[in-house]
């Protein structure tokens, strides 16, 4: 009963609402109804989010983003060390010693300074060049993870607009089953209505009553996924979000879907990724070859010594050559190995390629479907607009009218329209990450 003396006013909120929309039908028709609910979440943050800021919040949030930092920076140590092969290395030689020779103790102790450089290293690019191509894949790796958080954070400022926007329609069903209801208990109390018509109307009110909880827990759940992707407590969460305006997307022209493939094979990061580690694979074994493992180092040592103590203070200045002799099992053993891991990596480009194609087509072939779909809703949205604009009328003459339906019709459409524009914003990001492009 306490419900149906609330319902009872919200009829004179309808006349004002209808005057509103009079003035501007534009209007938003979601606040007349907001009184139904004592469960409503209420919006308290001064500033809404916008997308951009949404953006910009997250940027730094992803753990995987995180992650692939910290394989750059030990791919850049790892490059230094390579680098540092033909750096100047100096070190102390100290010995404490006692030499026997023909029963007499001779000392043999010395202090020397010893300075060593490499001049030569046959296969010396090998890591350096390892070292720079694995940065560079690294770097591709993290700027496409930026992407997709990105992607995915645009999915779930998305869903928050989107289960606002159900909560309006499912608020106005609400409304407009109480109403009926109400109505159908004033003719139940003076006998035009049977007991039977009372119980349904009441049934399909409680119905919209679950309808309504359903929503508001998933209000909740969609703006917890939205902090938890930018980082931010749960009880700091964005409450308004600003709705973002994505017109500019559907102006954009559509390529064709070979040219969206051949941007696909030439610019995808993955791919670029995957030749690059077969051209290092490849470079390696090429090395490998032609390694016959040649190292020269110079070096110069000054110091005292206790035995032949004439040539203490003297520079000592010394060339070291290295070279294996015979056949290198280990050498041969690493180019079949490196052998095996090309072969390996031009199966796995073979196979994503097949894959890629296949994503670019079913993405293309969405895009085009939504773009329709748009069209159609935008049409279906003008009729829903013109037809709430002759139910008001008829309502506000007093004649039969269906201005309930009309109103939840609306709203509905507009959900839909919101709705179909947000996945195609997220394909186009999508289907633009996949070939490389710039949205």
């Amino acid at each position: 009963m306490i419900l149906l003396t609330i319902l009872r006013q919200i009829k004179p909120l309808i006349n004002l609402f209808l005057i509103k929309r009079t003035l501007n039908k534009h209007t938003g028709i979601f606040w007349f109804l907001i009184l139904l609910s004592s469960l409503v979440i209420a919006f308290e943050i001064p500033n809404p989010l916008s997308l951009e800021q949404a953006l910009e919040i997250g940027k730094n949030q992803s753990l995987e983003v995180q992650k692939q930092q910290l394989i750059i920076n030990t791919n850049l140590i790892d490059l230094q060390v390579a680098q540092s092969n033909f750096d100047l290395k100096a070190s102390l030689d100290l010995q404490l010693a006692q030499r026997d020779q023909y029963s007499d103790g001779i000392d043999d102790s010395y202090t020397f300074i010893r300075l060593e450089k490499t001049l030569f290293e046959q296969n010396s690019e090998l890591g350096v060049n390892t070292a720079q191509q694995t940065i560079i894949s690294a770097k591709q790796n993290l700027a496409n993870l930026q992407k997709e958080k990105n992607i995915d954070i645009m999915h779930r400022f998305f869903d928050v607009i989107l289960v606002d926007m159900q909560l309006e329609t499912v608020l106005e069903r609400l409304a407009i089953s109480a109403i009926q209801a109400d109505n159908v208990q004033d003719d139940f109390e003076i006998n035009k209505a049977s007991e039977v018509e009372l119980l349904e109307k009441q049934a399909i009110t409680q119905l919209d009553v679950s309808k309504r909880v359903k929503v508001e827990a998933e209000q909740i759940l969609k703006r917890a996924k939205l902090a938890d992707i930018l980082g931010i407590n749960y009880e700091d969460r964005p409450d308004d979000l600003i709705k973002p305006k994505l017109k500019h997307y559907f102006s954009k022209p559509f390529a064709s879907l070979d040219e969206l493939r051949k941007n696909a094979f030439k610019n995808n990061t993955t791919l670029q990724i995957m030749h690059r580690d077969l051209s290092s694979i490849k470079h390696q074994i090429n090395s490998h070859k032609n390694d016959y493992g040649v190292v020269i180092k110079g070096n110069i040592r000054m110091g005292e010594q206790a035995y032949l103590r004439e040539k203490n203070g003297k520079l000592r200045l010394g060339i070291n050559l290295t070279m294996p002799l015979g056949n290198d099992n280990t050498r041969q053993q690493a180019i079949a190995k490196l052998g095996i891991q090309a072969t390996q990596i031009e199966l796995d480009i073979k196979q994503f390629k097949q894959n890629l194609s296949s994503r670019v087509l079913t993405l293309w072939l969405t895009l085009n479907e939504l773009k329709q779909i748009q069209k159609s809703l935008t049409t279906e949205l003008d009729y829903r607009d013109l037809y709430l604009e002759r139910a008001s009328a008829h309502y506000e003459m007093e004649l039969e009218s269906d201005i309930g339906d009309a109103l939840t019709q609306f709203t509905n459409t507009e959900y839909k329209l919101a709705k179909n524009q947000f996945d195609f914003v997220i394909t186009f990001e999508k289907l633009a990450l996949l070939t490389g492009e710039t949205p």
